[in-house]
């Protein structure tokens, strides 16, 4: 199970090499540039959450200076193909779940309604 941040920078990984069949080059600017505000990730933490994702194989890292700026070479692996499946599955997983619990909170207030009525019916 990834993290919060883990998820976000998959997210855009996944955006950028699934139509450079499963390859990009990016600078670590623009990666942190293309993280939502809402997410708080600083700097020193992006190499950190790279490396993991590249130890659960996800894809393969290669750190490379170009011209002076520094880029991350990345390659999808197996792993990071079907992460964008594994994150609809989960969103459908959470979506199945709220609608069970909200239709046996309603299946639960119809019963104790029906109760009511039948103690009201029997005790007059």
């Amino acid at each position: 199970m990834l993290s919060k941040k883990e998820t976000v920078i998959m997210r855009e990984i996944y955006k950028r090499t699934h139509d450079n069949n499963g390859k990009c080059l990016v600078r670590p600017v623009d990666l942190m540039a293309s993280i939502p505000y809402t997410v708080e990730l600083t700097k020193e933490e992006l190499p950190p959450i790279m490396q993991n994702l590249a130890y659960d194989e996800y894809f393969e890292l290669v750190e490379t200076e170009k011209k002076g700026e520094y880029y991350f070479c990345i390659t999808l692996l197996h792993k990071g193909f079907a992460f964008q499946r594994a994150e609809e599955q989960r969103v459908r997983s959470r979506k199945s779940s709220i609608l069970t619990k909200v239709g046996l909170t309603l299946l639960g207030v119809l019963l104790a309604w029906l109760l009511r009525f039948l103690i009201g019916l029997l005790t007059k």
